[in-house]
């Protein structure tokens, strides 16, 4: 539906295609993104999850948006290629930066595609 901008796969508008774009476009001030570095690796926030604004690495595409949960869920959607990729674990996560078995269901998502 948010690749869709707002509209289900049965035709049904559920949100406005305004609202998708502010959902999926980065809100963070240049100075925001410097304190939260760590963090965000290359992404911006949007009104309900991170952007992709930079190619920091090969899943980080401008444009990429999605979640990171504490518990080692994840959840991404790439626009350019219509690309959905979601991770659902029950393993928490002990440190800001995501864990190496993450990094690699990145990876993997971003060469499957």
């Amino acid at each position: 539906m948010l690749l869709a901008g707002g509209v289900t796969g049965g035709g049904r508008r559920l949100l406005s295609a305004e609202s998708v774009r502010l959902m999926t476009s980065d809100h963070t001030t240049a100075a925001q993104r410097k304190v939260g570095e760590l963090f965000l690796e290359g992404q911006g926030w949007g009104f309900g999850g991170s952007v992709d604004i930079t190619d920091t690495e090969p899943w980080n595409v401008r444009g990429r948006y999605g979640w990171v949960g504490g518990t080692g869920t994840t959840a991404h959607l790439v626009p350019s290629t219509g690309t959905v990729s979601i991770l659902l674990t029950q393993v928490g996560m002990d440190s800001p930066v995501p864990a190496a078995w993450m990094r690699d269901f990145w990876r993997y998502a971003a060469t499957a595609s």
